[in-house]
């Protein structure tokens, strides 16, 4: 197994500057770390020119950090904490391939279960990656500015389960830069709970075109949640991860402080982008068929929410 320097984690790369990355990223080169962002052009442009501001409930802050558009401006760095959409996984494992050829090591932070196993394919089964989860409820206002409104932890640990060396300095850097980090023995497993929510709140809210308080205060919607993450602990077992069957009431009891919360799906719906349904719903019901296992549920919400995409893009053409 690839470890970090013995003296611990110097340099870091965050892919994306997003919500995701741009909260974990700030909150890391605020506190001191040495940390360099891999962004876009038109990202790069607005940071560089008002910076990367972070508006919080915790505190509103600003930085200028280090930023690079291509991955030839850097040599070498020990962490790449990658922070984009599953759509941009592929196109992001090409660019980063050097650092990873070069003994970085790479923490996903991606929805759904796949990312781990399409790094592991794109490099041969290297052993580069160390799975995250996190949790945060923010979006991107506009570029190189993110509205946080609560949470901001990371989970994260070895797919093999172990604590190894290099997944104890990423949680005791994380740690230090002042970010609730867990590091957990069943990452799997927490990817798949996470899957529980995104699977079934974030599909419905673009369906329902409205935050999601309106499934909440819908028995109706509540037993589609209810049935859609039934469907998920089936594919997880099928799969040999064990789900309490109680985190299903425990996911809508938490849903309830989220209440006038926009899904990520739905503001990337509302904003002309390319959901991750495919890597959710379209990933879980495709998982389902491989075990033998119905998802009906998430069937209808993948067709629903393809369709609208669908819908939009004839719209576009017809005007």
């Amino acid at each position: 197994m690839g470890e970090l320097s013995g003296k611990g984690i110097k340099k870091i790369l965050v892919v994306g500057a997003g919500a995701v990355g741009g909260y974990f990223g700030a909150a890391l080169f605020r506190a001191g770390a040495d940390v360099t962002f891999l962004v876009r052009a038109n990202t790069f442009e607005a940071i560089s020119r008002t910076g990367l501001n972070i508006l919080s409930p915790l505190g509103d802050f600003l930085i200028y950090p280090p930023l690079i558009q291509e991955v030839s401006e850097i040599r070498a760095v020990d962490l790449i904490i990658m922070a984009v959409k599953c759509n941009d996984v592929a196109a992001v494992l090409k660019q980063i391939a050097p650092l990873l050829e070069g003994g970085a090591v790479l923490l996903t932070l991606q929805n759904g279960v796949g990312t781990e196993a399409q790094v592991l394919a794109a490099y041969k089964n290297k052993d580069c990656v160390v799975a995250g989860v996190a949790f945060i409820t923010a979006r991107r206002d506009q570029l190189g500015v993110i509205v946080h409104s609560r949470r901001g932890s990371i989970s994260l640990g070895e797919l093999s389960g172990e604590k190894s060396q290099r997944a104890i300095a990423i949680h005791a850097l994380l740690t230090k830069a002042g970010i609730d980090c867990r590091l957990t023995t069943n990452i799997r497993r927490a990817k798949w709970e996470k899957l529980c929510w995104n699977a079934t709140f974030n599909p419905l809210s673009v369906v329902m075109d409205h935050p999601i308080s309106l499934i909440l205060d819908s028995p109706s919607l509540l037993q589609v949640v209810r049935d859609g993450i039934l469907e998920v602990i089936a594919v997880a077992a099928a799969e040999g991860i064990s789900i309490d069957p109680k985190i299903i009431e425990n996911t809508i009891t938490v849903s309830y402080d989220l209440k006038e919360y926009y899904t990520s799906m739905y503001e990337d719906f509302r904003n002309g982008k390319e959901s991750e349904i495919e890597y959710l719903n379209g990933d879980l019901v495709r998982r389902g068929k491989d075990h033998g296992v119905p998802t009906p549920v998430n069937q209808m919400l993948y067709a629903l929410v393809k369709g609208l995409e669908m819908k939009r893009v004839l719209n576009a053409v017809a005007s």
